[in-house]
């Protein structure tokens, strides 16, 4: 598999939580988008794996929103060492969880320092694999792996980035449909009601026409072969504590 095969994904980033990928701002925020009914069976792999990079500095996790298969992610993360907390703020892991519109096939990414990072790396390209081939999944699990989540609250604008450019702005407040061409192809975005999504990509997966609208401030949707990333922007974010 080519590198460009291997980054054929789009990736939206969910309701509560800030990753990177913005061309305006870099920060070592890592994050991991889980593609997998049974999250709790590939994440402790895949933290491993981090672990051994050095990219995880604490063992406690905390969860966003609910979620499915809550007591199986904690069980499966205590028996490698984690520690649940209700405070957002000191957790090393904040997960939280996404539903897709219809399934797709199974598959995880990772970002790091504002970039899709290439996981042909240790073991993590071997679990992707086994992933990609053998399961589908309508269930998105998302990681925040840094030292303060944040809550996002409702956007009001649609910034749409090209080849790391900033190539528009829409308004969520009027609805609007608009198409944007590149080197790749090309890819479609709807607003409509306060919400964006992608009706249209001329990537070969196509998951981003299965994804959730995006609609709150910090909500990203990403489709790597087109070099494309939408962001809600708006409202900032604020501290939060769950518990």
């Amino acid at each position: 598999m080519d590198r460009r095969d291997f980054f054929k994904t789009c990736i939206v980033v969910p309701l509560l939580t800030k990753f990177a990928l913005s061309s305006e701002t870099t920060n070592r925020t890592t994050g991991l988008y889980l593609i997998a009914d049974s999250p709790r069976q590939f994440l402790p792999s895949i933290l491993r794996e981090l672990n051994a990079l050095g990219l995880i500095s604490g063992n406690t996790f905390t969860f966003l929103n609910p979620h499915p298969e809550e007591k199986e992610i904690k069980s499966a993360l205590a028996l490698n060492g984690y520690q649940q907390t209700s405070r957002v703020s000191g957790a090393a892991l904040s997960l939280s969880f996404t539903p897709l519109r219809q399934k797709t096939a199974s598959s995880f990414t990772l970002t790091k320092e504002g970039r899709v990072w290439d996981i042909r790396t240790r073991n993590l390209y071997a679990l992707w694999k086994k992933m990609n081939s053998s399961h589908v999944s309508s269930c998105l699990t998302t990681a925040s792996i840094e030292s303060n989540a944040k809550r996002a609250l409702p956007g009001s604008t649609a910034s749409i980035f090209i080849n790391g450019k900033k190539a528009d702005s829409l308004s969520l407040s009027k609805n609007n449909l608009k198409t944007y061409r590149n080197q790749k192809g090309k890819i479609t975005v709807v607003i409509e009601n306060g919400q964006a999504w992608v009706s249209e990509s001329s990537c070969d997966h196509k998951i981003c026409l299965s994804l959730p609208r995006a609609s709150l401030s910090g909500d990203r949707i990403i489709c790597a072969p087109n070099r494309f990333l939408l962001e809600i922007k708006g409202s900032s974010f604020v501290d939060t504590i769950i518990g």
